[in-house]
């Protein structure tokens, strides 16, 4: 308890950082909205990448029951893992959007097997709901930390990520709210939101990568937007966040190079 009330504490630092409005003009799209037609990393991003920190790091991750189950489930089929990913998006409610009925979600990405792989390895019993949500949070953690085990090595100063597509959700307003939100964050400093989608649930590292994500937490949110933030809720978001960046960024155009955002 201790330990959510002191994240919460400095989440809430964030909210209250001053941040403007935007206006409508060519670099957003219509309807005032903070969504970009592409991001740009800033030129100046410093590199936060520390090898010998990311390799405790990702030791520490493989102990995680979350981060194991993830792994199962993905490791059953990349491909069918990466087939879901591209159809999908963060608004993904609903099994029969893909075609599927959940019971057959079930045996086909081997939920129950590799819950009692789980279960076995820590000697204890484990329950989770199975969403299609969560399903595609633990298929898209486990396919961006298979890319890149060693770090980001994605990430290039200047480069711009370029426009999400949205297979279910284009017309759903809250969810392009939070995926901008999230991508926004990614763009201000992606090294602190790969570090924190790396930590482990409940550690150290993890209180440590939210710390240092305040500030781009606080400047990502537009006047008067409210965003009820947990470690869990700012996990998935991210997620999705370094997957789009990872996939769609490439060099600037010459003319917008010369201009960090």
């Amino acid at each position: 308890m201790k330990r959510l009330v002191s994240i919460m504490a400095c989440i809430a630092v964030a909210f209250t950082t001053p941040v403007h409005a935007q206006s409508n003009n060519d670099d957003y799209t219509p309807l005032n909205s903070r969504i970009k037609r592409d991001r740009q990393f800033p030129l100046d991003l410093p590199n936060r990448f520390d090898p010998e920190r990311m390799t405790r790091l990702m030791r520490d991750r493989s102990k995680d029951m979350l981060a194991q189950l993830s792994r199962c489930l993905y490791n059953r089929s990349n491909d069918q893992a990466l087939a879901l990913l591209e159809t999908t998006d963060f608004g993904f409610a609903d099994f029969a959007q893909v075609g599927m009925e959940t019971d057959r979600a079930l045996r086909v990405y081997g939920f129950s097997d590799c819950m009692r792989r789980v279960a076995t390895s820590h000697n204890m019993s484990v329950q989770l709901r199975f969403t299609p949500g969560a399903l595609r949070q633990w298929l898209l953690q486990q396919a961006y930390l298979d890319r890149y085990p060693n770090g980001p090595s994605w990430i290039v100063p200047g480069n711009i990520v370029g426009e999400r597509a949205f297979p279910l959700s284009r017309n759903i307003a809250p969810v392009l709210s939070i995926m901008d939100f999230a991508d926004c964050v990614v763009q201000a400093n992606p090294y602190g939101a790969d570090f924190f989608f790396r930590s482990a649930s409940g550690s150290d590292d993890e209180n440590a990568a939210i710390a240092d994500l305040t500030p781009a937490l606080g400047s990502c949110l537009t006047q008067g937007q409210q965003v009820e933030l947990t470690p869990t809720a700012l996990r998935a978001w991210l997620g999705e966040g370094l997957w789009h960046a990872a996939n769609t960024i490439a060099p600037a155009p010459a003319e917008v190079s010369q201009d960090s955002n």
